[in-house]
């Protein structure tokens, strides 16, 4: 590393030269990251899965897998129930809206069964063509909308339009925001905070450059790998790009500049200064990049799409951004010198100030034990609560707040049971001919079995080897009932007509999303020792040790179940949410243990540092905490806040991801790093460093 570091240091204009002209050419020649994006969830389920397989079914039954729907509803604008005139203006309008031929839209039809049996409401059915995720289709949302109004106007008639192409359409609205939002105060957090840290407004600016840089060159680089190798990455998750390049390309800096600034008080003010600093730093840099690497690496374990086709994105990130880190952040740092940290003099002080930290320390090195059973009592504390949680995928339903879906939904389940909204399909597929005795058969004995509301029998194909069943569900079909429902009785009653010359099978988005939540389970069994394995690899070769990684593992494990309890406390227990995103606790586990372990490791190697250097496990302990806890606070500030950016998004899995990987950071930055690590390394001695460093004499 000392070696590596003069290099960089000796050519920083080269360094500086090939990063600018690399980042032209790869961004000029490469397509856009959203050539790559998808919104379908179960587009990236594996083949085996039942919803998949009706999927490929319905296909060949209509030309396009599951043709997405919406429903409009109709109701008297006084309140009151329908009229025979009322119905027949209704029936006018749904005339007027095939007559008109909107883009994307193959029909409008309504049947005896779409009025509500109390008469204050009818729906009718908008049929697309094209694939549920194409931007064709959720954009056609504006076309029937703007043509009801128009309808619809001067009548006393109200229409509203909800259902899988409108929530989309107003999520998409709400997604956009979301981004803009986020990517605006992720930009602001990584711009102010260093500079508010450092007193500097270049310690501020650059990191905002350099993460730029390496931001924008890392997204060509997904969009290219992505056309490559073919894979998809969901809309929603993209953003998490943006969060985990500035968050953690911040706290490289940071690593590099506290470490560079504690050179600076030595009197050394030459760009060999800069060289001392990444020859240190570079270290923890390097290793605490690995480790979240290893740990991004462990997802391409999952049968999820969502899952595995975010690991090249997020490895290529990380990898780019070590990089820049270990060449490009130093080479800039060096041509500024100490100007970075204008215009504070704080740099010139000998002797830093005694404060918080260096109190903490003492604590430490005298109670090592005390220190260490009060963080353990109030970590388990939270992670009592883990033990709550619940896993909800309601929010896939949940139109955003005020958009015209949320209340066109809310006039439906005034009338309508809630499945109404997305009817399950069953799709019979035979080697002989299907008769429509038989899909009257499938369709009675579904509609007696618990959970559906009603049944009925749908079309036969052309060659009639395929047959459709439709199903409503008593409840909300994202929610728990009706995916167990699905799972359980449906599916068990629809696989009972199962024979040699037929097979049923349940599709449609309750089925699809019921496969996405056991998939989400299983990928959480094999991802998490995976990652775990993954990471006491690399740090077992790095601090040439076994009992330190496995005090670190102990350590984040802990971290990653209190903040789990502590997120299952505001949102299950406080805000009274149903439950988490399913894949919430992964994609904490993935964040808050590789990210967060960034910080373990700065400390971890420093203590190192500190015990080669003579001191013993106390003393190490004190100057660990007293030299790199203001770094770890820092860094741990930026990175909480710029993943706590994402609560201002206004999307529920945002406002759950970034709530609950903040709250990680924060544990890992606050109570983790600075207290729980240095005083078990303390308590235990030498022993953490074995079988590598022994004290002296021994």
């Amino acid at each position: 590393m000392k070696a590596f570091a003069q290099f960089i240091i000796k050519n920083r204009w080269w360094v500086i030269g090939t990063w600018l002209i690399a980042a032209i050419l790869i961004v000029a020649l490469s397509p856009s990251l959203s050539s790559i994006e998808s919104t379908d969830q179960s587009s990236f389920l594996p083949s085996s899965y039942e919803s998949v397989q009706a999927g490929a079914i319905a296909k060949q039954l209509s030309g396009q897998s599951d043709a997405p729907t919406d429903i409009v509803v109709f109701k008297n604008t006084a309140g009151t129930s329908l009229s025979d005139t009322d119905l027949s203006k209704i029936t006018s309008i749904i005339a007027s809206l095939n007559a008109d031929k909107l883009d994307h839209v193959l029909a409008v039809a309504t049947t005896p069964q779409q009025i509500a049996p109390n008469h204050t409401a009818q729906l009718a059915t908008v049929v697309y063509t094209g694939g549920p995720e194409d931007a064709a289709t959720i954009n056609a949302v504006k076309g029937v909308r703007d043509d009801l109004t128009k309808l619809t106007q001067g009548s006393t008639i109200s229409a509203g339009l909800t259902g899988g192409e409108a929530i989309s359409y107003d999520t998409q609205d709400s997604a956009n925001r979301a981004l803009a939002i986020v990517s605006i105060g992720t930009l602001l957090l990584v711009l102010f905070l260093p500079a508010l840290i450092f007193g500097s407004p270049l310690a501020g600016l650059l990191p905002l450059f350099s993460v730029g840089v390496v931001f924008a060159i890392a997204n060509s680089l997904i969009a290219i790998a992505g056309h490559m190798f073919g894979f998809k990455l969901n809309q929603q998750l993209t953003v998490l790009f943006t969060v985990v390049l500035f968050g953690i390309g911040t706290d490289y800096i940071l690593f590099l500049l506290f470490r560079y600034r504690e050179r600076l008080r030595t009197g050394d003010f030459t760009p060999q200064a800069v060289a001392f600093a990444l020859s240190r730093a570079g270290e923890a840099i390097l290793s605490a990049a690995l480790v979240v690497i290893a740990s991004f690496a462990a997802l391409f374990f999952a049968q999820f799409g969502i899952f595995s086709s975010l690991a090249p994105g997020l490895i290529i990130s990380v990898a780019v951004m070590l990089v820049a880190a270990l060449t490009l952040v130093p080479a800039l740092v060096a041509v500024l010198g100490p100007i970075v940290f204008w215009p504070s003099k704080s740099w010139k002080a000998k002797v830093e100030k005694a404060g918080f930290s260096k109190r903490v320390g003492g604590l430490v090195e005298k109670r090592p034990g005390l220190v260490t059973s009060v963080v353990v009592v109030l970590l388990v504390a939270f992670a009592v609560f883990a033990l709550s949680f619940k896993s909800d995928f309601s929010s896939f339903s949940s139109p955003p707040s005020g958009t015209l879906s949320a209340t066109a939904y809310d006039q439906l389940t005034q009338s309508f049971p809630a499945g109404v909204l997305t009817p399950t399909q069953v799709y019979l597929s035979s080697t002989s001919t299907i008769t429509m005795a038989t899909v009257t058969d499938v369709a009675t004995k579904l509609g007696t079995v618990t959970g559906v509301s009603a049944a009925y029998p749908g079309t036969i194909s052309a060659d009639g080897k395929i047959g459709e069943v439709t199903l409503i569900l008593k409840d909300d079909p994202y929610s728990k009932a009706a995916l167990d429902a699905v799972t359980g009785p449906i599916r068990e009653a629809a696989h009972s007509f199962n024979s040699s010359t037929m097979n049923v099978y349940v599709g449609g988005a309750s089925s699809a999303i019921a496969d996405v939540r056991d998939v989400t389970n299983r990928d959480l069994s094999v991802i998490f020792p995976i990652a775990a394995a993954f990471i006491f690899l690399i740090l077992a070769v790095l601090l040439r040790s076994i009992v330190a990684p496995l005090v670190l593992l102990a350590c984040v494990s802990l971290g990653y179940a209190a903040t789990l309890g502590a997120t299952v406390l505001i949102f299950q227990y406080a805000k009274g949410d149903a439950g988490l995103i399913s894949f919430i606790p992964l994609f904490m586990y993935i964040f808050v243990v590789a990210i967060g372990t960034d910080y373990n490791i700065l400390t971890i190697t420093r203590l190192r540092e500190e015990v080669k250097e003579g001191l013993n496990p106390r003393e190490a302990a004190n100057m660990t905490i007293e030299h790199s806890s203001a770094t770890v606070a820092s860094a741990g500030l930026i990175l909480a806040a710029t993943f706590g950016s994402l609560l201002l998004g206004g999307v529920s899995f945002l406002l759950q991801m970034g709530a609950s990987i903040a709250i990680g950071v924060a544990i890992s930055s606050f109570i983790i790093a600075p207290f729980l690590i240095p005083s078990i390394s303390a308590l235990i001695g030498y022993v953490i460093w074995w079988p590598g460093h022994k004290p002296e004499g021994e």
